[in-house]
């Protein structure tokens, strides 16, 4: 058995499922002077290195994790009846039962002396998330324990004690905490305890829970097809969404098509927004884009894969298959979120991806791609197809959008927002455009009744939109032409401007998969052509650089490659952008302590007896995108060069290319750490700050740094230094000695 502990992969046309993250993960914890076996709730990055980390102030380990893993080998064995499975599912039940008092309800988290938490609001008990998560585990394991009949007991008992109280905690609507995303996860152990017990009472339970769930879905607009999971506006949430699922096991226990139909609904007018967007955030008053996590892939997953499984329908196989490829390169960075190791990455982001790897979005990965393998296998491998185009749900942020002659203001609220209480025209040209009717939805707040017309080509639509705040829908737009065009006009008062949205009334996905393109509508896949755009240059800016020879170093005048304004003054700290790629404010790093350390622009750095060259007005640094700097009549040869930089959004490497004028090249590594933590790759701190200013101007009590790399170089004159492509990290002054 031990020699299986460390096993590494299950043969799967799916990415390998390969449990050594989880093992790591793994640990004995004391939970009040009782060993136990869980997991630890954080794993943090350091280099290539992961270290077991627990939630400042919540615990170390959980039972909303625990009882996930639970899920996971609970499932693992009833597919492959392996031994192995049976014993972790064991330990990760215990885990959970030990958490469960005496009334039935559950605490969540363990502080790392062994207590239980039980003041936390994310850990007492409420009957909340980590109850029903925890039920639903119990309930999932009952009967496959046959043969260990005390465990059997212990299980029996649990669910007993657990749907007891937790039955008794329903509101009027028969929710948990008064939401349908709560009481779906709920309803998921209901439906098992029923399975097990045959109770005629459970299984009516269930029913008036999922008719509950069915009254929120929403019947139009742009969630058209999703659940409420709001109260004072409509609101859906990627996490914990599992409604549909829920739905579709409620359907194999009583037989009565509305519930499958709410989960078919589910997934033909809502799924195909999210397979445009991506397994987006949050969509309530604007739509939050990121973070896209696993926790949010999951759960489409396995509505998509039990929804196949029960109607035979194959495109729902399809959309299964599209929506696990995120795991693997099917995302905006093309990039995986699955590591090698059976890393489930924390999340994604516009411009990086956060490599650390917690228990949740671990085990979402793993539990995807259990769910994956049991589609058939000549569908599987399309994981690894990546949609490149089509008549998708396109999203535009306004104050991106051209807006022409108009005057308007910035508001900084959901990010960033036009203001004006004139009338304004936006435009926007629609790159790989595909004509058709698309439904036209705005976000924003209006103060007063604003009229709206959108117009593509020689089709328009117009309304009146009442005063409101939130996504309000526009009409439906007959698209012939590759742009968008909104004049709005409020009647009097302030308009906030956020984002245009274009759903498409027949969505159509174009994906490449091993280097051909298909064609996925109307629920079926064929094979097509695609004209892909003309690619560009691999280096997306080139400049011819000089520089000026002081003492015995030479510092390189990179000011033309500068693309970021990362350093501002107190005077102008409301403007400035280090660290949000996607807006057009961030925080910043202060010039006031940053000018005590220059001379003439000049900045000595004594440890290493060399000069660099800063600039702190306007743009003052060069974010990486694969920028050449061509040396300009350099004959002179040097032994180093010296970086001055640093990383927003955490810790990044890449590769440089150094020419040499006799032809001759040289790779070696970058590495610059997070501007406001503590250098990992043994770069030089060069400059730390006392604070920064935040996106609002507001002084913060963080100490960002500038870190220094120095690269030996070979005893022949430069001739250029090609830089990498990674958007997180930044150059401020390069000079050679």
């Amino acid at each position: 058995m031990f020699s299986f502990l460390f096993l590494s992969v299950i043969s799967f046309s799916v990415p390998e499922i390969n449990l050594n993250h989880l093992e790591f993960l793994r640990d004995e914890f004391i939970i009040e002077g009782e060993s136990k076996i869980g997991y630890w709730v954080y794993a943090e990055k350091f280099g290539d290195t992961y270290v077991h980390t627990g939630a400042k102030g919540e615990g170390v380990t959980c039972v909303d994790d625990v009882a996930r893993v639970a899920v996971l080998y609970t499932e693992l064995y009833k597919l492959y009846k392996n031994e192995h499975y049976l014993l972790r599912a064991k330990e990760a039940l215990d885990f959970v039962m030990a958490l469960q008092d005496s009334d039935g309800d559950f605490y969540n988290f363990i502080f790392d002396d062994g207590s239980i938490n039980k003041q936390g609001i994310t850990s007492r008990k409420s009957a909340n998330w980590w109850a029903a998560r925890g039920f639903w585990a119990i309930s999932n394991a009952l009967g496959i324990y046959n043969e260990d009949r005390d465990f059997q007991k212990k299980l029996e008992s649990s669910a007993k004690l657990a749907y007891s109280f937790l039955s008794k905690s329903l509101d009027d609507n028969n929710f948990l905490n008064k939401n349908s995303d709560v009481s779906s996860v709920f309803l998921l152990g209901v439906i098992e305890y029923y399975k097990y017990t045959g109770d005629e009472s459970v299984k009516e339970l269930a029913i008036k829970i999922g008719d509950s769930i069915i009254d929120t879905q929403i019947k139009e607009g742009l969630l058209k097809g999703a659940f409420n999971e709001g109260t004072d506006y409509q609101l859906w949430h990627s996490w914990g969404s599992r409604q549909g699922e829920s739905l579709i096991e409620l359907y194999k226990i009583t037989g009565n098509s509305k519930h499958l139909d709410s989960a078919i609904f589910l997934a033909d007018e809502f799924y195909p927004v999210l397979l445009s967007l991506g397994p987006v955030y949050e969509i309530g008053k604007y739509i939050k884009t990121y973070p896209q996590i696993a926790y949010a892939v999951e759960p489409i997953i396995s509505t998509l894969v039990k929804l196949y499984l029960v109607t035979r329908e194959e495109k729902y196989a399809h959309m299964a298959v599209l929506f696990g490829g995120f795991f693997e390169r099917n995302n905006h960075l093309s990039s995986p979120m699955y590591g090698p190791n059976g890393e489930g990455y924390d999340s994604l982001h516009s411009i990086y991806i956060n490599s650390n790897a917690g228990a949740e979005s671990t085990i979402c990965a793993l539990l995807s791609l259990v769910r994956l393998k049991t589609l058939p296998p000549e569908i599987q491998p399309l994981t690894s197809s990546k949609i490149v185009g089509g008549r998708q749900t396109l999203l535009f942020e306004a104050e991106k959008m051209n807006t022409g002659i108009y005057s308007f203001e910035l508001d900084n609220a959901n990010n960033i927002r036009i203001k004006t209480e004139e009338s304004i025209r936006i435009r926007q040209k629609i790159d790989n455009f595909y004509s058709d009717e698309y439904e036209v939805c705005i976000s924003g707040s209006f103060d007063s009744k604003t009229y709206v017309k959108a117009s593509s080509g020689d089709n328009s639509i117009d309304k009146n939109i009442e005063p409101g705040d939130g996504i309000m829908y526009v009409g439906s737009l007959n698209m012939k032409d590759n742009r968008i065009i909104l004049y709005l006009k409020p009647e009097n008062g302030f308009i906030y401007i956020d984002q245009v949205i274009l759903k498409p009334i027949d969505p159509i996905y174009i994906f490449e998969f091993d280097q051909s393109y298909y064609e996925f509508s109307k629920g079926k896949i064929e094979k097509t052509t695609y004209e892909t755009k003309a690619e560009e240059s691999l280096y997306t800016q080139t400049a011819e650089v000089e520089g000026i020879f002081f003492e015995n170093g030479f510092l390189l005048n990179i000011e033309e490659l500068f693309n970021n304004d990362g350093i501002v003054s107190f005077s102008n700290r409301k403007s400035g952008n280090f660290d949000n790629f996607d807006g057009i404010i961030g925080a910043k790093y202060p010039a006031e302590e940053l000018t005590k350390h220059l001379v003439n622009n000049l900045l000595f750095y004594e440890k290493e007896d060399v000069y660099f060259k800063i600039k702190i007005d306007r743009n003052d640094n060069l974010i990486l995108t694969s920028q050449v700097i061509n040396l300009k009549n350099i004959e002179k040869k040097f032994d180093y060069m010296y970086i001055v930089g640093a990383s927003d959004h955490g810790n990044y490497t890449g590769k440089i290319l150094i020419l040499y004028q006799d032809g001759s090249s040289q790779e070696v590594n970058i590495a610059f750490s997070d501007w406001c933590q503590s250098p990992i790759y043994g770069e030089t701190i060069f400059l730390e700050f006392g604070y920064r200013y935040d996106s609002l101007g507001i002084t913060e009590n963080i100490n960002p740094k500038m870190y220094l790399l120095k690269i030996p170089l070979k005893s022949v004159p430069l001739q250029s230094i090609f830089l990498p492509q990674i958007p997180t990290m930044h150059i401020f002054a390069i000079s050679l000695k």
